[in-house]
């Protein structure tokens, strides 16, 4: 019962790996992993390439050719009469292994091409998650054999295209002649990871070998091969995010110092601005100053003026003009008076003076120009 819960489990995961190896997710992480590895140093490359290496055996004319694969590429290590002893042959072969340095790589047995039932299959898109059972079900349409009576494994030709169908090339080969082979393989010390098809002196990277029935080989160099891979990944990832880091932090201190400057720049604009404003209250303060005499020079002047049996009862300083209410013991005297003043001009009487009988003085009243000193000569000139 456990064995049964444990089988039904493992299928399970083994479907949901495929699902997800066939599906978007296994497309971009398959790219990605391919991408790091171009990213790796060339010799890292190589060793994560040998360390990846395939012994495969080709049955043919009662003996096994053994051989390497690597990159799908094959090359010859040796070849074994299956007449010999299977306790001797079984210590050859693990002689050839320790001699090129695979005593943990998987062992594949190969099939020739022409051997190899191989059908082109087009199926709607949304299959690709779910195609082993699929092309199971089509097995007996697409092929002579029903699905229990063979071995079988796809590659992709085409996905998606104008029509929107998944183009495959399902490869069959009957269950009894790899059966019979893992049988004499087995006898001779060769437990097989998979069956791979042969074409020329190339492998196709397929699996015939169903997943429950694959021999598992802890090969500790590939292992420490993708740990060093992944460990590079990660270096990677965190030397980006580092960078990224330092980065933002730059910019956020050229962001402060922007920030601060802009503070100090703001700061010396406003005092500009002040500054401005207080040399251009300074020149209109001067500038008024040029046009029109203070009021207590004025004051000051027409004190200085005026005779002493004068005195004034009104005195109007406007910024042009200056009027003058009083009473005077001579007030036809005080024009000729007003105009000898440097900031007085055109002084005229307003009205005619009467006489004030209880002082006996004339009283009067005389407006004039108010005049800048100088400022006849300054604009003759």
């Amino acid at each position: 019962m456990a064995n049964a819960l444990q089988n039904a489990l493992l299928k399970q995961i083994r479907e949901l790996r495929r699902r997800v190896q066939a599906g978007p997710v296994g497309s971009f992480f398959s790219w990605w992993i391919e991408e790091l590895k171009l990213a790796l140093p060339e010799p890292w490359r190589e060793k994560l390439t040998h360390a990846s290496r395939r012994l495969t055996v080709l049955l043919r004319d009662e003996a096994m050719e053994l051989a390497v694969d690597e990159n799908r590429s094959l090359r010859s290590v040796g070849r074994l009469a299956l007449t010999a002893e299977p306790s001797l042959q079984r210590q050859q072969v693990e002689d050839l292994k320790r001699e090129n340095d695979l005593e943990e790589a998987p062992v594949y047995l190969l099939l020739d091409a022409e051997k190899v039932l191989s059908r082109e299959v087009s199926l709607p898109l949304a299959t690709e998650s779910n195609l082993a059972q699929v092309l199971s079900f089509e097995m007996d349409r697409q092929t002579p054999f029903k699905a229990s009576a063979v071995y079988f494994d796809w590659e992709v030709l085409e996905r998606g295209g104008s029509a929107g169908k998944l183009h495959l090339l399902m490869h069959v080969v009957p269950r009894a002649e790899i059966d019979k082979a893992i049988e004499k393989l087995s006898g001779r010390g060769v437990q097989l990871s998979g069956v791979d098809i042969r074409k020329g002196e190339r492998t196709l990277g397929l699996n015939l070998l169903p997943e429950q029935q694959r021999y598992r080989i802890v090969n500790t160099r590939t292992r420490v091969n993708w740990g060093l891979g992944a460990a590079v990944a990660v270096l990677l990832v965190l030397a980006m995010a580092l960078s990224l880091s330092l980065r933002q932090h730059q910019v956020n201190q050229l962001e402060s110092a922007i920030a601060d400057v802009r503070g100090e720049a703001m700061q010396v604009d406003r005092i500009r601005k002040q500054i401005v404003s207080a040399a251009e209250a300074a020149g209109f303060l001067a500038t008024r100053r040029a046009e029109v005499p203070l009021a207590v020079e004025l004051l000051d002047d027409v004190t200085r003026l005026l005779p002493d049996d004068t005195y004034l009862d009104r005195l109007v300083i406007n910024p042009s003009s200056i009027q003058l209410q009083g009473k005077s013991a001579n007030a036809q005297q005080l024009i000729e008076k007003v105009n000898e003043s440097p900031y007085l001009d055109a002084a005229s009487f307003r009205g005619s003076t009467r006489l004030d009988v209880r002082s006996g003085l004339e009283i009067f009243e005389i407006n004039a120009q108010v005049s800048v000193p100088g400022g006849d000569d300054d604009a003759g000139s």
